[in-house]
């Protein structure tokens, strides 16, 4: 039952994008680790500790997250449209060869961006439902203002995540578009 619900291949492919392209290499790429992982949490911990909030804005957050959000569903069926029109360039190659790197790369890159489309999806159904978390009335308690900055701490990452993974796929969409339009 819980497989149909079961996220963790595509947390897990979309990781696999963040590696390094010497494939003996399975690690995430050091600069995407940075750039994905610890400057969001720098930026996420400073805020917080700085007491900056965004409840003023909480149903604009949720809105514009809930629309990119659906937008996301929508670019996985443009992208599975295209899939036949990209062409990438492969040159002093025999067209058997060619044949064979090209449709490599092409599913490649189109499983990589899939991922990242299904990631982001799920970061944004993630990210809304803790939004969401930020309205619950916690009754005072010893460790309520802990709480409470664990889940802003918490927003602020998926937010900026959210925003690098969206702009990574923009770019992904940007060339696959770019190769097919060059053709």
């Amino acid at each position: 039952m819980i497989q149909r619900i079961n996220i963790y291949r595509i947390v897990k492919d979309h990781l696999k994008t963040l590696r390094s392209l010497n494939q003996s290499y399975n690690f995430i790429n050091i600069g995407d680790f940075l750039l994905f992982f610890i400057i969001p949490s720098v930026i996420s911990l400073t805020l917080t500790l700085l007491n900056y909030n965004f409840i003023n804005q909480l149903d604009n957050l949720i809105a514009s997250i809930s629309i990119l959000g659906g937008f996301l569903f929508n670019l996985l069926a443009i992208i599975y449209s295209q899939i036949e029109n990209i062409k990438i360039d492969v040159q002093k190659l025999g067209d058997s060869d060619k044949n064979k790197i090209e449709k490599r790369i092409k599913n490649k890159f189109i499983n990589e961006i899939h991922s990242n489309i299904s990631f982001a999806i799920i970061l944004s159904i993630f990210l809304i439902l803790s939004l969401l978390s930020i309205t619950i009335d916690i009754p005072e308690f010893k460790y309520k203002t802990i709480i409470e900055h664990i889940f802003i701490f918490i927003n602020y990452f998926l937010m900026q995540l959210f925003t690098l993974t969206l702009l990574m796929i923009i770019n992904r969409i940007y060339i696959l578009f770019k190769k097919t339009a060059d053709k």
